[in-house]
């Protein structure tokens, strides 16, 4: 039997190695203006000056490489080592002033690349990718990539603090398109990443994508998911076409984040956030505004739960004037490779004047199964006249659709509509939802049972919603 003396002794030999182990980690300096690569890097009188300097350093774990701030450097950033559970390796910003600022300017791909490579982190610089010379970089451009190839698993990646600006890829969707934050899993071996935190970090002018991944693993015959994701706290303006969309991921919570005019110029299908090939997912406490549909395409909605996802959850978000409306649920094609997405729970969500532009609220395309709309708040009372398909129905018969004590009021010009087809409605259950104000159609749903009639003079900051305190909504 072990005695208490024995795991105080094996406590401290765990210290003494800590210790240990920490004074062998060596702080960089690199200076882009005063710097010498013959130097050591190891104080700031000795900085490096180059980022081919930097890139030619093995790093242990423990080691920081700091980046003098007001610096600007054209290149690219490839670190090379990795940390261990006791230790990341940190790249960040030194002194005062502005970020550090990486430009790639169309002469590489990538501004950072983190190649297979674990318990990194990456923080407070500036990164940009914009080739002046052409209009798109067919390139697939980015600002930071996380890539993951032939390698199995990478573990413990931080992303913080980063202003991504001016990324000027390819808008089509499926093109070498670009990205500000892009995780990209390669084989033949199955590759993954697990730990991936992404988080205080803006973006702004990025086309196509503004946070995103493949999914070349997120097949069902092929599936090797990446493992807990976060993305928290990012504000995202101006992104030609996707926002953020969690890509083959088991395990991801997207919360605090902010995004404004979305889908600015791409012409397909984007949406601000959403998940494809991902399971148990929850999307909660974000503010979506702006996103365009100024075409009559599909998309252009705040949310969308999209092909081949199990348990997704959103809830607790504002949505406001997003043109094309306020969600989409869809699946793919459903065979071996991609199943019906199912298990989606819509709650607690303020959707004010969405849809506008595209004339619908609601979107399900496809066969999908088992989705709650529960206890959110659609509301609309734009003074122009405009009539909204409140549940649009189309290509197929999604099965196990409730919608439940749900608050829907359009008023003004703002009518809510209800055109589909019985076969359609058949799909949907209602249970005490209640509507006031411009509805017409509602006759069609049936087994219909509405909740307590709300008094139209009432204000919405009155309605008993979690986040209206929150979002100081007056």
């Amino acid at each position: 039997m072990k005695t208490k003396s024995f795991y105080k002794l094996l406590i401290l030999l765990c210290l003494i190695n800590f210790i240990s182990f920490t004074s062998e980690a060596d702080t960089y300096y690199v200076d882009s203006q005063k710097g010498n690569d013959n130097a050591s890097g190891k104080s700031v009188k000795k900085a490096w000056k180059t980022l081919d300097k930097v890139n030619s350093q093995l790093f242990k774990a423990g080691d920081k490489v700091q980046f003098k701030r007001g610096s600007y450097w054209q290149g690219q950033l490839v670190p090379k080592g990795s940390g261990n559970q006791m230790a990341s390796i940190i790249f960040c910003a030194y002194g005062k002033g502005n970020l550090p600022h990486i430009a790639a300017n169309g002469k590489y791909q990538d501004a950072v690349l983190l190649k297979n490579i674990s318990y990194i982190t990456v923080q407070n610089l500036e990164l940009s990718n914009h080739d002046t010379t052409i209009k798109e970089q067919k390139t697939g451009p980015t600002a930071l990539r996380i890539l993951a190839e032939d390698i199995g698993t990478l573990y413990n990646i931080k992303i913080s603090d980063l202003y991504i600006h001016d990324v000027n890829g390819d808008n089509r969707k499926g093109s070498q398109e670009g990205h500000g934050i892009f995780w990209d899993c390669r084989g033949p071996k199955p590759s993954r990443i697990e730990n991936l935190l992404i988080e205080n970090c803006k973006l702004v002018r990025v086309d196509r994508n503004g946070i995103r991944g493949n999914g070349t693993f997120g097949f069902r015959n092929n599936w090797f998911p990446n493992k807990n994701l976060v993305i928290r706290n990012c504000t995202l303006e101006d992104i030609g076409g996707d926002g953020i969309v969690v890509k083959a991921f088991d395990g991801s919570l997207i919360e605090h984040n902010k995004l404004f005019h979305i889908r600015t110029r791409a012409k397909d299908n984007a949406v601000g956030i959403w998940p494809h090939s991902s399971d148990n997912t929850i999307i909660q406490y974000n503010e979506v505004a702006y996103t365009k549909n100024q075409d009559w395409s599909n998309d252009g909605q705040s949310f969308d739960i999209d092909g081949n996802c199990n348990n997704t959850i959103i809830q607790n978000n504002y949505s406001h004037d997003n043109e094309g409306g306020f969600m989409l649920v869809i699946s793919d094609a459903i065979n071996a490779k991609s199943m019906m997405t199912k298990n989606s729970i819509i709650r607690n969500n303020l959707s004010i004047n969405d849809g506008n532009n595209r004339k619908r609220l609601f979107n399900f395309a496809l066969i999908t199964d088992s989705t709650l709309v529960s206890n959110n708040v659609f509301y609309n009372d734009t003074k122009d006249s405009v009539k909204i398909e409140l549940i649009d129905v189309e290509h197929a018969i999604p099965k196990h659709i409730v919608f439940e004590k749900n608050i829907i009021q359009y008023y003004n010009g703002a009518q809510a509509i209800f055109t589909k087809s019985e076969e359609q409605y058949n799909a949907i259950t209602w249970n005490e939802n209640t509507f006031d104000g411009n509805i017409l159609g509602k006759e069609k749903l049936k087994n219909l049972t509405e909740g307590k009639k709300l008094i139209k003079d009432k204000n919405l900051k009155e309605y008993p919603w979690v986040l209206l305190k929150q979002l100081n909504l007056k």
